[in-house]
């Protein structure tokens, strides 16, 4: 029984704001949406309803959020949601027993601490739970006070596993979509884009930088489309040459070629009824193109040594590691195949323009990693988050996981100090000058806009409508840049004979002329 009074019973609200009140949003709207502090989430573990209903009383005066489970089976599945920061539980239960239950806790849930309630003669047992790894222990009957007490201290002490805990929730329930996290309001545009796209099956074409997460992508569109069912069949079109590729997307009967000892479906006819994605499509030669638009335009198969086409079902996701555009403006591309599978079109942003997802995208791998509750790391040391908000990050979100791993394997206390990082420069691209500090703010800013269209311009060869698409902007806002900077979209132009830096072309558009090689 627990022996207390209301009146002595204080809300102890020191104790939930030090817990909670570190956890703090990182933009205005956040902080307007968590201005309230969340409140540690205490599970009560007792097949006594009475002592139930008082602990339960006494919490919630205290501040705190309260769960009751009166079982220990009851508290484990209670405990795999991952929103507990307390459990509070008897010795003596139906069942699977409090010492159990400890041992449980300790091995699947490390950072969540326990305090057993036990009667005088079950001291012994008590003993025995604390070298389980709870954190402490009342003896019955018990005043408030005790209780306060011991729930302040162990919660004090566990604070930062508490912080994160709210972090993951926040973080699920705010920025997480499809396994992907993000607060950039491009990336959203991204999961909204395949929010709709799901629920048809319409080809889409995601494009990015190597390590930005286009299989992510592709796997959240499959996951929640109506194919969720079937199976999503991935191949690499740049990881086997043209003759394998063609096996390994057609399949084969039995004969067609030296080897081939048994016929072989194609990854075409594994999609079946799901999805097929194709990454690095732009390694496809002309010729497989050429087949492979024949499958999407017909929906039919024909594996290598047989004339019949087997009627497949299949949606079909590609993804590229550059913009195909150019490829169809190099030649390099069918524009009819190109046209094919550009239907729904994704944009995956480079994280060097999303630096303030890095501290989400942080926390979500450490929650991840077995490693991290192995050698129970509560986190990265400002310096080390520092070291990874400052890098320019080619291999973008991939080279953060690489980089993490490393760090959880080589560290070996429970904050991550440091990380260790290539040595390039810590915020320029390799291909960005420094600023010349003669310069004012606004002409040095004017200037790198200026190389920047420049470069744009060249890359498309003059074409408006590419360079608007490719640099994000609409074509008013590009002409008006370019009459801004004195660069006219002629000087860029393929023309035979013509040769020139950029600087020369752009000098030659802002006198008007066209680039003539002197001629």
């Amino acid at each position: 029984m627990v022996e207390w009074d209301d009146e002595r019973a204080e809300p102890l609200e020191g104790t939930t704001r030090s817990l909670t009140a570190r956890v703090r949003a990182r933009t205005a709207k956040e902080e307007e949406a968590t201005r309230e502090p969340p409140t540690p989430c205490i599970l009560v573990v007792d097949d006594d309803p009475l002592i139930c209903q008082q602990l339960e009383r006494l919490y919630a005066l205290s501040g705190y959020s309260v769960e009751i489970a009166s079982s220990g089976e009851h508290a484990v599945k209670r405990l795999e949601a991952g929103d507990i920061d307390l459990v509070v539980s008897d010795i003596r239960l139906p069942g699977m027993s409090g010492i159990e239950l400890t041992g449980w806790i300790q091995s699947e849930c490390p950072d969540v601490p326990v305090i057993v309630i036990t009667g005088h003669a079950d001291i012994s047992n008590a003993v025995e739970v604390l070298k389980l790894g709870a954190s402490d222990y009342i003896v019955k009957p018990f005043a408030a006070a005790a209780i306060q007490e011991s729930t302040h201290a162990v919660l004090e002490k566990a604070w930062v596993f508490t912080e994160i805990r709210h972090l993951r929730r926040m973080l699920k329930d705010r920025y997480e979509f499809g396994g992907m996290l993000s607060k950039t309001p491009e990336m959203h545009k991204v999961f909204e884009t395949i929010r709709m796209v799901s629920a048809t099956d319409v080809t889409v074409l995601i494009e990015g930088e190597t390590g930005t997460g286009k299989e992510l992508v592709a796997s959240a569109i499959h996951l929640q489309s109506g194919r969720r069912k079937g199976p999503i069949v991935t191949i690499n079109c740049a990881g086997a040459p043209e003759t394998l590729l063609e096996s390994e997307l057609f399949g084969y009967e039995r004969g067609a070629f030296t080897g081939a000892e048994q016929a072989r479906p194609g990854k075409i006819e594994m999609a079946h009824g799901g999805t097929l994605f194709l990454d690095e499509i732009e390694s496809m030669s002309l010729a497989m193109q050429a087949k492979l638009l024949l499958v999407l335009q017909d929906q039919k198969v024909q594996r290598l040594g047989s004339n019949r086409r087997v009627r497949i079902d299949m949606r079909v996701i590609a993804a590229s590691n550059v913009p195909l555009e150019e490829l169809v403006a190099r030649g390099n591309m069918r524009s009819d195949f190109y046209y094919r599978i550009n239907v729904i079109p994704i944009r995956l942003i480079p994280l060097f323009h999303r630096r303030q997802d890095i501290p989400l995208l942080v926390q979500d791998f450490l929650r991840h990693h077995p490693l991290t509750q192995k050698k129970r790391i509560s986190g990265l040391s400002p310096q080390a988050m520092g070291q990874l908000t400052q890098y320019n990050w080619p291999g973008n979100v991939r080279e953060l996981q690489n980089v993490l791993e490393r760090a959880l394997v080589l560290t070996s206390g429970r904050i991550i100090e440091r990380v260790d990082l290539p040595a390039v420069s810590p915020i320029a691209r390799p291909e960005e000058k420094p600023a010349d500090a003669t310069r004012s703010l606004k002409d040095w800013l004017n200037e790198q806009e200026k190389q920047y269209l420049i470069q744009q311009l060249e890359r498309c060869e003059g074409k408006i409508n590419l360079v608007a698409r490719s640099s994000g902007v609409d074509v008013k806002t590009l002409y008006r840049k370019m009459r801004q900077h004195g660069l006219d979209k002629r000087s860029f132009k393929r023309q035979e004979g013509i040769e020139g830096t950029s600087a020369e072309k752009a000098a030659a558009g802002a006198n008007g002329q066209v680039w003539t090689d002197g001629r």
